[in-house]
């Protein structure tokens, strides 16, 4: 009979550790749904705003639109959260929206957005006091229709002068995770 109450009490004794010691240590941290942010980049439809939901951890939907100086552009497309636990976490991401404005001002007035799918990567450097929220880089490769090309050398022909575009594109934005 000793020895029963001996166990009794180390198991009720040993209960109460276990409860103590789980009670102490801090809640596991719930990862984001999904983020919204404001940035400037293709994939923010120019100056604009960006939703991210999660599908998974690692895989997400995203839905940017905004003004590209020729009006307004979107784009919608996956992305990919490599190391999404880490506090630095490294981003593919492809889409398909808005990639190239053509603008020209005065006495000739063109206002021309074209679109096709754009592919990238980038790294998200997340807060430390909430790692939800996070700034956001990309490097950008968008493939632009022949429709572009074309509309350039168009308007070169009658001797309009502009900067030819970069191969690539950046966006940076600070994003708020939900």
């Amino acid at each position: 009979m000793k020895n029963v109450k001996l166990l009794f009490a180390a198991i009720v004794l040993s209960s109460f550790q276990s409860f103590g010691q789980s009670a102490t240590d801090a809640p596991p941290e719930t990862p984001a749904k999904g983020d919204f942010g404001f940035g400037i980049g293709v994939d923010y439809g120019g100056f604009g705003g960006r939703v991210n939901v999660q599908a998974t951890p690692v895989l997400g939907i995203m839905f940017g639109g905004g003004y590209n100086l020729a009006g307004f552009g979107y784009n919608v497309g996956l992305n990919a959260r490599l190391s999404p636990d880490k506090r630095v976490v490294p981003v593919l991401l492809a889409m398909y929206g808005y990639n190239a404005v053509i603008r020209v001002t005065g006495s000739l007035d063109v206002r021309e957005i074209y679109y096709g799918p754009s592919f990238g990567a980038g790294v998200q450097f997340k807060s430390r006091k909430n790692p939800k929220n996070f700034f956001n880089v990309e490097l950008l490769v968008p493939v632009r229709p022949s429709e572009y090309e074309n509309d350039l050398n168009a308007l070169k022909s009658i001797g309009i002068q502009f900067t030819e575009p970069l191969p690539v594109s950046f966006s940076f934005g600070y994003h708020i995770g939900f």
